[in-house]
């Protein structure tokens, strides 16, 4: 049996570094239905947690964009995307829960049928992938949308806010660039499902594909709210040694931050373990009770 004991306290990351860590794949479909801390195979505590999440932020999202619409300019800030992203996941997961309520075994069975699909290699495969799609795609966004999330906040208060004029901080600047990494933090402690650290290809991606929109949107002849030709001063493309500088950077910082959503879910697993999971020799005597009961005589 292999020894945890002595084990390097960084074997957990450096396990990370394989290639099938890339994969969306999971054995337990219901680690995305469901919350770390609950007891029972369903609950309605987490059904509600997970709705008052998703009406936290589609209550940020549509008050930001009635009153920050600005001619369409909304739609061309990073942390509108990321809100946005914040939105989409929440929700997401709020929809995932509720059928899992509702219906348990509906994932159970689609993972079931897609095994069985792929073993036998026939009969339309492609349908096989309809089940496992929904909870990777929930997967990939609710990684991604923390990472952004994080770096959001700390580019904006860091670099952005100094540089705006003096005033008072505004309900949108700390729904959108506070309570955004707040909840998706909270929330990183609260869902059962892993992180895995190969998955930072995917917000990696979103940011270079912002970091490209603003390139496109500036050749366009784009403007601001405000009538700048950039989106963000640090992106300004008439000074491409820092539009390029600051693109770079933030892609150190994503990578940073996958590194402590990793960490997060490892830290939420030694709380579990020590504070929540029942020792094996209950869950064993657990079984054997059972067991006796079953085989007792009429």
């Amino acid at each position: 049996m292999r020894d945890t004991s002595s084990q390097c306290c960084c074997q957990p990351m450096l396990d990370e570094f394989q290639r099938s860590k890339f994969s969306l794949h999971h054995d337990e479909p219901g680690e995305f239905c469901r919350s770390q801390w609950q007891r029972g195979d369903r609950s309605i505590i987490w059904l509600i947690y997970r709705w008052i999440f998703a009406a936290f932020f589609a209550g940020g999202v549509l008050g930001s964009l009635i009153q920050h619409f600005n001619e369409g300019t909304w739609f061309i800030y990073l942390t509108d995307w990321g809100f946005v992203l914040c939105f989409y996941a929440c929700t997401y997961g709020a929809v995932v829960a509720t059928i899992y309520f509702i219906r348990p075994s509906y994932f159970g069975k689609q993972f079931v049928y897609l095994k069985m699909q792929r073993a036998v290699n026939k009969y339309s495969p492609h349908i096989a992938e309809s089940g496992s799609w929904a909870l990777k795609i929930y997967w990939a966004s609710h990684f991604t949308t923390t990472v952004l999330a994080l770096m959001i906040t700390l580019v904006f208060w860091a670099a952005l806010y100094p540089s705006m004029s003096d005033g008072p901080v505004g309900l949108y600047n700390l729904w959108a660039h506070a309570f955004n990494s707040i909840c998706m933090v909270i929330d990183c402690f609260m869902v059962a499902f892993p992180t895995q650290l190969m998955h930072f290809i995917y917000p990696l991606v979103v940011g270079l594909i912002y970091g490209l929109f603003s390139l496109i949107y500036f050749w366009a002849g784009g403007t601001d709210y405000a009538g700048n030709r950039f989106i963000y001063f640090i992106l300004d493309w008439e000074d491409p040694g820092l539009a390029i500088g600051s693109v770079c950077g933030c892609i150190v910082l994503a990578l940073l931050f996958c590194v402590m959503v990793f960490w997060i879910y490892r830290f939420r697993l030694w709380i579990y373990q020590r504070c929540v999971k029942p020792p094996a020799t209950e869950i064993m005597q657990t079984r054997a009770a059972d067991s006796s009961q079953k085989v007792q005589p009429v």
